[in-house]
């Protein structure tokens, strides 16, 4: 990592990111002092720096880290924190991904699919709730927690399964209804659950007429 970073950002290429991909999971690192900072983004990240040579330091690695702390508190990972960002940032998602996936990132099964949909009579959907393998504890007790305190009594959700562009294609669908928020509410309230969730995860939102709502199940 100490010499991935010595690299000037302007040279960091594919094979720069490749590299520090397939090594950062188990690589060494300090924690930050303070610990934690919000990004940005609004968002809580846990520090991690690259060690000083020839210095004892108490390691970190993310591969262990995210297990002991990092998914059940709901926190992303920014290493190498300046001023304006970072050498790395992973959200929160990114390491739900590979918690699930052994993966930081997967691809997209299909792109730009628009957050409110309207699902056509004779499209076949296939409904269930999503698994633990695909959103696992942790997650879920941080989005019905984050959901409860902004208003939504009992937090729902369920998985449609979808053909489309000629790929089935999973979309979590949420019990927040456009019919109850303003725009402005609806994206304060999505954005956050984009973040907890690894990047390629379609979220979709129905409206509360749908003879789809009776198919939500606990979050």
């Amino acid at each position: 990592m100490v010499d991935l970073f010595a690299i000037p950002r302007e040279q960091r290429d594919d094979q720069w990111r490749k590299t520090f991909l397939e090594n950062v999971e188990t690589a060494s690192f300090m924690k930050g002092d303070p610990e934690l900072l919000t990004g940005p983004d609004g968002f809580p990240y846990f520090i991690m720096r690259t060690p000083i040579p020839m210095q004892p330091f108490e390691s970190f690695c993310i591969r262990n880290m995210k297990d002991d702390f990092i998914l059940h508190n709901g926190w992303g990972i920014v290493i190498n924190p300046a001023e304006e960002t970072g050498d790395w940032v992973f959200t929160y998602g990114d390491i739900v991904n590979l918690h699930v996936s052994q993966k930081f990132y997967s691809e997209a099964a299909t792109p730009d699919v628009p957050l409110t949909e309207v699902i056509t009579a004779d499209e076949e959907v296939l409904i269930g709730q999503p698994s633990e393998s695909f959103v696992p504890v942790h997650t879920r007790n941080i989005i019905r927690s984050f959901l409860k305190k902004n208003g939504i009594d009992n937090p729902s959700f369920m998985m449609m399964a979808r053909k489309m562009h000629g790929t089935v294609v999973n979309q979590l669908v949420f019990n927040i209804f456009k019919e109850d928020h303003t725009p402005e509410q609806i994206e304060y309230l999505m954005r956050p659950i984009s973040w907890l969730l690894p990047r390629h995860y379609i979220l979709i939102i129905i409206p509360k007429d749908s003879d789809l709502v009776k198919n939500f199940g606990e979050i």
